[in-house]
């Protein structure tokens, strides 16, 4: 009999070429290599692996695999997944092939789109060319696909276990979910954008009775309280403002391969009415004439000439943002702009609060994750 023992996806951790990226479960998790090891890996949340389109363009994937036979005589077998991994011949010494290098041939990424795949990989095995297949294992895996590399707070080094800025898979559980099918990175944060935004008010609402305080990114992002929260526990709380918003769509996103910064705008400046997340009232937020600062997920240095995702309200999207009727317009991927382009600087602040709502992009950051 011949077995899988184990499977390593991440096998080079100096590289997201031709392997699988760096990752670890959640702040206190690590998700060691090999990904899938016989006895423990059963269902395919038990065999994690992340994949990123940009760096591994072209290339060929490779994965590690260890197999065993029973029977000491066996020396050379044929083994492959059908569709999946490519055959090749495996030598046994004492019953044992170590870790042979199989390409794949149909890797998460050729899909080229954001998103999750659980598979299930029936192994087969033959004596040589013109003996029949036979199949021997089964292995469950979960694959998660970005479109590039994650970018901060998330890093892929240095590889260890006290790196708690590997990306999660706990927020790639949502995010690639969220941005499903996306092809670009502008894409990814606008899907992004939608569904925190879609989040109120169920499971998060503007914080007008704390005066519009930070729940989950005073400081450091607390992204364990808010996956909490996600999960349908207390978390922080139901209440947010701009700043946790921000954090959340930038870092999410950014798991994904986007290039999202928080950063603010200000100082003191009065508003059109909006719609706050979590709210289906048209007010100028909570009734305040005004916010003394908003921030936002921003592209780029953060400028006037930058695009902003704001999960944090909708604004008027119609001709006239000062007057009724409205237009619910959620600003995702839309230039910040200057006074009179009639772009998300002059649909956030009335015409005189807009010399006040300014870009300040020495505020800019990305929060690390605990």
């Amino acid at each position: 009999m011949v077995a899988v023992e184990a499977i390593k996806f991440n096998h080079d951790s100096n590289s997201a070429a031709k392997d699988a990226l760096n990752i670890r479960k959640n702040a206190a998790q690590f998700i060691s290599v090999p990904e899938w090891r016989r006895f423990l890996s059963v269902n395919p949340e038990d065999s994690r692996a992340a994949y990123a389109v940009a760096p591994t363009q072209g290339k060929t994937i490779a994965i590690q695999v260890s197999l065993s036979a029973n029977d000491a005589g066996l020396g050379f077998v044929e083994v492959r997944v059908e569709h999946h991994v490519k055959a090749r011949p495996v030598n046994f010494t004492n019953g044992q092939s170590g870790f042979v290098v199989f390409e794949l041939i149909d890797p998460p990424i050729a899909h080229g789109r954001v998103g999750i795949w659980d598979v299930e990989w029936h192994w087969e095995y033959r004596l040589g060319p013109y003996h029949p297949w036979h199949h021997f294992s089964t292995t469950r895996h979960r694959f998660y696909v970005v479109l590039d590399t994650p970018t901060a707070p998330w890093k892929q080094a240095p590889y260890n276990m006290g790196n708690t800025q590997m990306p999660w898979t706990d927020v790639l559980d949502y995010a690639c979910r969220w941005a499903a099918g996306a092809t670009s990175t502008e894409m990814a944060a606008a899907l992004v954008t939608q569904s925190v935004y879609a989040l109120g008010p169920g499971v998060v609402t503007y914080d007008c009775p704390g005066g519009g305080s930070s729940h989950y990114s005073w400081g450091n992002f607390d992204c364990t309280a808010f996956l909490d929260r996600l999960h349908g526990g207390v978390g922080n709380g139901v209440y947010i403002n701009c700043s946790d918003c921000a954090t959340i769509v930038s870092t999410f996103a950014n798991s994904l391969g986007c290039d999202l910064w928080q950063s603010r705008m200000g100082w003191g400046f009065a508003l059109n009415e909006l719609l706050a997340i979590g709210s289906n009232v048209w007010q100028t937020a909570c009734g305040w004439g005004g916010f003394s600062y908003h921030e936002v997920a921003w592209e780029a240095a953060c400028t006037a000439n930058d695009d902003v995702f704001d999960a944090c309200l909708r604004v008027d999207g119609d001709s006239d943002p000062t007057a009724a009727p409205r237009v619910a317009l959620l600003p995702q991927d839309l230039r910040f702009g200057n006074p009179g382009d009639l772009v998300y600087r002059d649909r956030l602040a009335t015409p005189a609060g807009r010399p006040n709502c300014n870009p300040q992009p020495g505020t800019r950051q990305r929060r690390l994750v605990v």
